[in-house]
């Protein structure tokens, strides 16, 4: 929710254009960024908030295009929209062209699906393993062979 609600911002706007900038802050203990950014709001969109529109690549580049001539102050005036989604705008055409404003990455990604496995891999791993278990038991039985015939020797000297 808003900290402060349409009917005051509309209150504190028509006090500004009575008694001044300076009054207004006084009166109403508000700082002037805030009370500028009312101002402008009330003379463009005014203050209730627009339904969230979804634009094309055409005109998300004829809005850059605005951006580019007159700076973001002016084109979040003109067009309500926030410098933050400009920006993120901004970037993706100058990474990947009109293309990158056709891209709608809103959401959570979804899953992927993993690549399918291979049976034969997994059948040529399992085949390996077992030929590394069969090595392995080889040469502990040839290891303890080896001990053995040096504990003879051992006990015939």
């Amino acid at each position: 929710m808003a900290k402060y609600d349409v009917e005051f911002k509309r209150k504190v706007v028509a006090y500004y254009y009575k008694y001044g900038r300076i009054a207004t802050k006084r009166k109403f203990n508000m700082s002037l960024s805030s009370l500028h950014r009312w101002i402008g709001k009330q003379e463009t969109v005014g203050f209730m908030r627009k339904k969230n529109k979804t634009l094309s690549s055409e005109e998300k580049l004829t809005v850059l295009e605005y951006l580019w001539e007159n700076g973001y102050t002016a084109t979040v005036r003109k067009y309500d929209i926030a410098s933050g989604v400009l920006n993120v705008w901004e970037r993706k055409y100058r990474e990947y062209g009109i293309k990158g404003l056709e891209q709608d990455s809103r959401g959570r990604p979804s899953k992927m699906l993993g690549k399918p496995k291979d049976i034969n891999k997994d059948k040529d791993i399992l085949d390996e393993l077992f030929r590394l278990r069969l090595e392995n038991e080889y040469l502990k039985k040839l290891d303890a062979l080896v001990q053995e015939r040096e504990e003879r020797e051992r006990k015939k000297k």
